[in-house]
């Protein structure tokens, strides 16, 4: 009874091993950084990571290379091969987010044509698989989100002069902008230009999510 146990506690701590050691490879960091980025001792994440003697994980250890990495505990004991925060959203909830970005006038909408490759049924060569679809650029038409830097106000053109003066007035007491959707499109560059970085391999994974956060926890609004 106690070697099966034994036997099943040392199957689990390889498991964690290898998950560790490939997050570690994917993210291109060593033992010492980890270490020191998770705050704990080298020696003792270099006997944890051993594949001799009975040196197991803690849970504060588990937790904290869980929170550095951004995945699960679940996924590190290999209960789970879905990343935390990496799950795709479903329709519904990407529409309920949008429902609530137009609902709270968070976002402008606008129409607009987009010219695509596409391509499409062949009517002509139906008898012939291999020409069963023809490339063809194709217009077409979508709504397009997005947050304007100025602050929304009606349309001043069929105004009289009390309705402007109004507005006028609203713009100077607040201005012209709008702060909020300001910082929105400012970090939508910033993580765009990253993002470039990142997938040309000239910025490490672990240090580009550290630098979104970073600006995600600095922004004002």
């Amino acid at each position: 009874m106690e070697k099966a146990e034994k036997k099943s506690k040392e199957g689990i701590q390889l498991t964690i091993i290898e998950a560790i050691e490939a997050l570690m490879e994917e993210n291109k960091i060593n033992q010492a950084a980890l270490a020191r980025e998770i705050d704990i001792g080298p020696a003792l994440l270099s006997k944890c990571l051993s594949r001799k003697g009975n040196n197991y994980f803690g849970i504060d250890t588990l937790i904290r290379i869980s929170d550095y990495f951004k995945v699960s505990v679940d996924h590190l004991l290999g209960r789970s091969t879905i990343k935390s925060g990496e799950k795709p959203k479903s329709n519904a909830d990407i529409c309920r987010q949008l429902v609530n970005l137009i609902s709270t006038s968070t976002v402008n909408v606008l129409n607009v044509t987009v010219e695509e490759n596409t391509y499409q049924p062949n009517k002509e060569e139906t008898d012939n698989p291999e020409n069963a679809f023809r490339y063809e650029k194709k217009k077409n038409p979508y709504k397009m989100f997005y947050f304007s830097n100025y602050r929304p106000l009606p349309d001043m053109k069929d105004m009289n002069k009390s309705e402007k003066k109004k507005v006028e007035s609203d713009l100077n007491a607040n201005g012209l902008y709008h702060p909020k959707r300001i910082e929105i499109n400012a970090f939508i560059e910033y993580y765009l230009k990253l993002q470039d970085l990142y997938k040309k391999d000239d910025l490490p994974r672990v240090f580009f999510e550290q630098a979104i956060e970073d600006r995600l926890n600095q922004m004002r609004y």
